[in-house]
């Protein structure tokens, strides 16, 4: 005989088992080599990429360049995914992306936060999340861009690309290191060894905590977040097959990205 059916409110509790098994393959973390300091030959260990923050016209030269007034202002940012990050130790060559016929190169300094914070961080403290720093260069769709302009939408077709975002080694450094930011810390670029970009890094309109303090007021910052900085005037195309090397030289220090558009 078969029983009666229960109420639905009556029915014991259905046991939801668990799944294990992947739908599809995850995509593996994004990583940078990291080493203790700019001499060290050897890697500590790798630095998982978790956002990628970047500041836009960030140099005053720049925002000339690009039509901006220069004056200092509210800063303002956008991003691009883990995907567009280049490991420039582990590999010599950035993708050329297609749907563009104007890739631009901007060389820039890259900060590596080394701590989390769900609120706001105090300028004072600022300095304190930054726990490695790196080169790179913010390769750019500038046809996209500008018509995204033109047309007042997001950057993200432009910015937002796989392999536009090599950097170099993510280099430790501490409180009081100040190397890599400083009046005598250059920050150049070269394609095919011809010198495109060079400006002292000081020259930022939002230095590195000031940049750090205004991403937390609108997001949490994360240990293996990425940030760029801007780029000096001198932003030009790259062309598929040449050579671009950004490079930062400051105290008898050097970093260098180095890559090739393939």
């Amino acid at each position: 005989m078969l029983s009666p059916r229960l109420p639905l409110l009556l029915r014991p509790p259905l046991i939801l088992r668990s799944i294990s098994t992947y739908i599809h393959a995850p995509v593996e973390p994004v990583c940078l080599s990291f080493y203790e300091t700019a001499e060290d030959e050897e890697p500590k260990g790798v630095w998982p990429v978790n956002r990628v923050h970047l500041i836009g016209r960030n140099y005053a030269a720049h925002a000339a360049e690009m039509g901006d007034d220069p004056k200092k202002s509210s800063p303002f940012f956008f991003q691009k995914p883990s995907s567009a990050i280049v490991d420039t130790t582990k590999t010599s060559f950035a993708t050329f992306p297609r749907s563009t016929s104007n890739y631009h190169y901007e060389a820039e300094l890259i900060l590596g936060i080394g701590k989390s914070s769900t609120s706001e961080i105090p300028l004072a403290h600022a300095r304190n999340y930054i726990s490695c720093i790196g080169v790179g260069c913010d390769l750019t769709r500038r046809d996209l861009q500008n018509e995204a302009k033109e047309k007042r939408r997001p950057w993200d077709d432009s910015k937002g690309i796989d392999d536009s975002g090599p950097i170099s080694k993510m280099v430790g450094v501490g409180e009081d290191d100040a190397w890599w930011f400083n009046d005598d810390s250059i920050l150049s670029l070269t394609v095919n060894g011809v010198k495109k970009q060079q400006t002292p890094v000081s020259k930022m309109i939002w230095n590195p905590e000031e940049i750090v303090h205004y991403i937390s007021k609108r997001h949490n910052l994360n240990a293996g977040d990425v940030i760029f900085t801007g780029t000096p005037e001198g932003v030009g195309k790259l062309e598929k097959g040449e050579e671009c090397k950004v490079r930062l030289e400051g105290g008898g220090k050097v970093l260098e990205c180095c890559f090739e558009l393939s």
